[in-house]
């Protein structure tokens, strides 16, 4: 057994724990699993226990459940009984963005999201530190305005309604990111200097844009102690502004949060992803056989909360893609994974290939010529590429950007490329730069 496998089969166990403690206390589960047959109903309800070397089988004759299922179900179905959440303590409810659908309400206990943070951050031991050791614990927050559940596309809040109970403040931004007006963004800086966070938590294209807008001021940007990146796939074009703009000092890396688990992966120094395999059990499966995948392969990264008490999530479809890695030198027992982006945003080419938004994103994203773009599959032969060119990009940029483009889509492709000057966000309010219209299947 190598040690990158060992932590991930030792929380197998945990989580069929985790699927007993759900089959106990929750309504919706029980019946989920009554209705999957008895190979699930003897996991989940034992009373016997599978060894070390049976327990990840053992656990995939569970069934899966989604985010339609917690969100048909909240409360009353998946919320453990005897936990009525308006007589807890240290409750937090909050919701989804709704990137995948509808929002979705969940809610968790402050320590359990402390304690999945303390362990994802384990893989970056300097950004860590920087957390830690932050003089005030005073975090920025600049992002979509639906992620935040207060209030921050209205010039008229103030900062202290926007101001979350862990101390977070969230800036001020415009529903349609490239469009916040001026006034809005002269707001979030006066708000950055006058709050001197210690660290950022933020959507990485947020924040380019938020970076540009100082230098377009003639401002010295922001010195925060660490910047943490998450909500959408860190785009290489919004990683390479930042570090133009910050430098090399504050570390940086890229989180996977989720509204109903809260920190689940993150990278090290090597800006490799890790899974988090000691607060949650995670899985990479096949999206179309469910067969574990394997090394080189991608998987849908599916979910099972460890120790949960309030609302345990077990073996969680999150809708992402992630390609498994043979391991990585830093040394973290973490499974290694990279993020390939959600499975309804991956491209499909008229020769059948698939093209996830990270394998598109590194075509582009070192070109220096492009400050953003979005690359729209309209139908099955028909796409859509526009950017926006960076101050003083050579001509000749742009059209040896569009031929990459047309050679990564391959034979058959139409597409229209063009220079743009603005791009707008999501209904969400996220900005999103590979998406696929929801009537072009995801297989040919």
């Amino acid at each position: 057994m190598t040690a990158q496998a060992r932590p991930h089969i030792s929380t197998a166990l945990k989580a069929i724990h985790e699927a007993r403690f759900a089959y106990r206390h929750t309504s919706a589960y029980r019946t989920l699993v009554e209705r999957a047959g008895p190979p699930a109903r003897e996991v989940a309800t034992g009373p016997g226990e599978p060894g070390h070397d049976e327990a990840e089988a053992a656990l995939r004759r569970l069934p899966l459940t989604d985010k339609e299922f917690y969100r048909s179900h909240y409360p009353a179905g998946v919320v453990a009984a005897g936990h009525p959440l308006s007589a807890e303590r240290h409750v937090l409810i909050s919701h989804s963005s709704g990137t995948g659908g509808d929002r979705l309400t969940t809610a968790a206990y402050t320590y359990d999201l402390a304690r999945r943070m303390s362990r994802t951050t384990s893989v970056h031991p300097e950004l860590r530190g920087r957390l830690l050791s932050a003089r005030s614990q005073r975090v920025a927050r600049y992002a979509a305005p639906n992620c935040s559940d207060v209030e921050c596309a209205a010039p008229q809040t103030t900062m202290a309604s926007r101001t979350l109970r862990d101390g977070t403040l969230v800036l001020p931004v415009g529903h349609d990111l490239l469009a916040t007006s001026a006034a809005l963004v002269d707001q979030a800086i006066e708000e950055i200097a006058a709050w001197r966070p210690d660290w950022f938590y933020t959507d990485a294209t947020h924040f380019a844009f938020l970076l540009r807008q100082y230098r377009a001021r003639g401002l010295p940007p922001p010195a925060p102690g660490a910047v943490v990146l998450t909500y959408t796939l860190a785009t290489g074009v919004a990683r390479r502004q930042i570090r133009e703009l910050l430098g090399d000092d504050p570390p940086m890396a890229e989180v996977v949060s989720m509204s109903e688990l809260g920190w689940v992966a993150m990278e090290c120094p090597r800006q490799t992803l890790h899974l988090n395999a000691a607060a949650l059990h995670p899985e990479l499966l096949d999206p179309r056989t469910l067969a574990p995948a394997g090394p080189g392969e991608v998987g849908e990264l599916v979910v099972t909360s460890i120790g949960d008490r309030l609302l345990p999530h077990v073996r969680y479809r999150t809708g992402d893609l992630y390609r498994r890695q043979p391991g990585c030198p830093c040394g973290s027992a973490f499974p290694a994974v990279r993020h390939e982006g959600r499975a309804a945003h991956y491209l499909l080419t008229p020769d059948g290939r698939r093209i996830s938004p990270k394998a598109f994103d590194e075509v582009i994203g070192p070109d220096p010529a492009v400050i953003a773009y979005r690359m729209r599959q309209r139908t099955g032969r028909r796409f859509r590429f526009g950017w926006i060119p960076a101050p003083g990009a050579a001509p000749e940029a742009a059209a040896a950007l569009c031929r990459r483009v047309e050679q990564l889509l391959g034979p058959g492709a139409e597409l229209r490329a063009e220079a743009v000057e603005h791009l707008a966000s999501q209904q969400t309010g996220k900005f999103l730069s590979c998406v696929r219209a929801d009537d072009v299947p995801a297989q040919r």
